[in-house]
């Protein structure tokens, strides 16, 4: 299962202040209070909380998609997967193009052990599984490179990309495995530093 750490939802620009417009044409609430007591409740882990301060907050702004998107992750957290799914159902129908409410889907329907194919998309996710060509991408975009990048650079990177189905120790074991990268960890695999194996070329004398 994918890791379910997205700090930052990604959705239209119009959900992003009280100077915005939904496509309903209503006002988006500047919710900041919102966000601090969001943000209050997941730092105390009580996920129980967060699920019905997140459904009161839907319910009070139906139309604001960051307030679904949250609902969903509290549902994830609190181990609610089949609700998450339902309650993602019907936005992802709204706005198959919005990335996080297909993400939300995915970690529900990972952590029951279904796979992408047991959920009826509207338009169907970029998933991205721990290969060859991901280890491979890492080696091009590190190559160039004079220092080394941390492992929570390259997941970020793949993260651009699509749905990314492992996590951040799990690439860093992978490319630890694969003699062309040197990794250096200290602990927190996030923070591992991530360089290419390179060969010294001997001076040459005529």
């Amino acid at each position: 299962m994918a890791e379910v750490n997205r700090d930052i939802l990604r959705f239209p620009d119009w959900q992003r202040g009280a100077s915005h417009t939904s496509p309903d044409g209503d006002e988006a609430p500047d919710d900041s209070e919102s966000w601090e007591v969001h943000s209050e409740l997941l730092d105390r882990k009580d996920y129980p909380a967060l699920v019905q301060y997140c459904e009161r907050e839907v319910a009070r702004k139906p139309g604001d998609l960051y307030a679904h998107g949250r609902l969903g992750e509290a549902y994830i957290l609190n181990g609610q997967y089949q609700k998450a799914i339902d309650s993602m159902r019907e936005r992802h129908r709204e706005y198959p193009d919005v990335e996080d409410f297909k993400y939300i889907i995915l970690d529900a329907l990972f952590a029951l052990g279904k796979t992408e194919d047991d959920f009826p998309w509207v338009e169907a996710p970029t998933i991205i599984r721990l290969g060859s060509a991901v280890i491979d991408d890492c080696y091009e975009y590190l190559r160039p490179k004079r220092k080394p990048r941390s492992v929570d650079e390259l997941h970020t990177r793949l993260l651009m990309r699509g749905y990314v189905a492992f996590t951040h120790e799990q690439l860093m074991q992978a490319l630890a495995d694969d003699q062309r990268f040197i990794v250096q960890s200290e602990g927190d695999c996030h923070f591992a530093e991530v360089g290419i194996r390179r060969t010294r070329r001997r001076n040459r004398r005529g």
